[in-house]
């Protein structure tokens, strides 16, 4: 006999914020607590994709199998102003005036005011609420980044000192994702052995160089060219040499342009596999793209081979040809 989702699960869950790594483990959690992976029927679907009645189908019981857990991505994406995404829209809005007992459906949200008539309506029909911190303005990332290290390892009854912290967050970036994987690793490699401390990450990241052309590289095309910036001449004053860096922002570029022009409804995995990301970044690759245009690609490539060619040709002042690739690549990005 089914038993009512109710019991274990709201029908209805709303989980927002913009930090993909946190949105991800608030919704894992979620699915973990209806039950393993075994034990649940789970389907994950791009709202803008979604086909009249596939909500119906997705959320109806099996018999054989466990109870169905629909997480729906991208609700911001459900602008109502595009016709193209009409379908998708009325799918989720006719669902949420009657949402099956027996199914839990999970609205995911990245923030904005897209999907704003979906969010209204979840939560008139009862859905609960799931905010995943996020810092709001740039002054607090540091520090934000800062606690979500320490609270790492103290997830793996660990500990590291003030000092570490503050190496490890200048070694890797500011990227959550990167973040919490340098814990883990630090974490395993030293269990045992006492409290993280400032040389052991110095020892660990010495070397990293391609990590930080590339942390530069995804900051100055999100549009954060002052941070990029920043993190140039740190790295630069720690030794990385100058020809890494258009080499890194040659192929995030390239990434960038791959996933834009991927067709609409391809699958994740298929995008990952053409760009050479993980399937895992697609999304962030993807809602980066969307302030690209075709004439700002084309000359952030261009800004990009010229930084390249005066580097390698002997440029008296190779740091100063790159900033000005820096500045020309974000200056390059439309703020649309």
């Amino acid at each position: 006999m089914l038993t009512p989702m109710t019991e274990q699960l709201a029908p209805l869950t709303v989980v927002t914020g913009s930090e993909e790594l946190l949105v991800e483990r608030a919704v894992r959690e979620l699915v973990a607590s209806v039950g393993s992976a075994d034990e649940v029927e789970l389907h994950e679907i791009d709202a803008t994709m979604l086909a009249p009645g596939q909500l119906a189908v997705q959320t109806s019981p099996s018999l054989f199998g466990g109870p169905p857990v629909v997480v729906l991505q991208a609700i911001e994406a459900l602008v109502q102003s595009k016709s193209e995404l009409d379908e998708a829209i009325e799918e989720i809005l006719s669902y949420l005036k009657s949402p099956s007992p027996d199914a839990c459906v999970v609205l995911v949200h990245a923030g904005g005011n897209g999907g704003k008539a979906v969010l209204a309506a979840a939560k008139k029909a009862g859905a609960s609420v799931i905010n995943t911190p996020a810092p709001k303005k740039r002054s607090e990332i540091r520090s934000q980044r800062r606690e979500f290290v320490r609270e790492e390892f103290r997830r793996r009854q660990s500990s590291i000192s003030p000092q570490a912290v503050e190496a490890l967050v200048d070694a890797v970036g500011t990227d959550l994702r990167d973040l919490a994987g340098a814990c883990a690793q630090l974490a395993d490699d030293r269990v045992d052995e006492g409290r993280i401390e400032e040389a052991d990450v110095r020892r660990y990241y010495d070397g990293r160089a391609e990590v930080q052309t590339f942390d530069v590289a995804d900051r100055v095309v999100a549009g954060h060219t002052a941070e990029a910036l920043g993190l140039f001449r740190h790295a630069r004053d720690a030794g990385v040499p100058v020809i890494l860096f258009p080499a890194a922002l040659a192929r995030t570029l390239r990434q960038l342009a791959l996933v834009a022009s991927a067709p609409r409804g391809a699958s994740a995995v298929s995008i990952a596999a053409a760009a050479e990301i993980p399937d895992w970044k697609v999304r962030a690759v993807r809602d980066t793209a969307r302030h690209w245009t075709d004439a700002g690609l084309v000359t952030a490539i261009r800004a990009v081979a010229e930084a390249d060619a005066a580097v390698k040709g002997g440029e008296a002042d190779p740091d100063y040809a790159l900033e000005r690739m820096l500045i020309t690549v974000g200056r390059s990005r439309t703020r649309a």
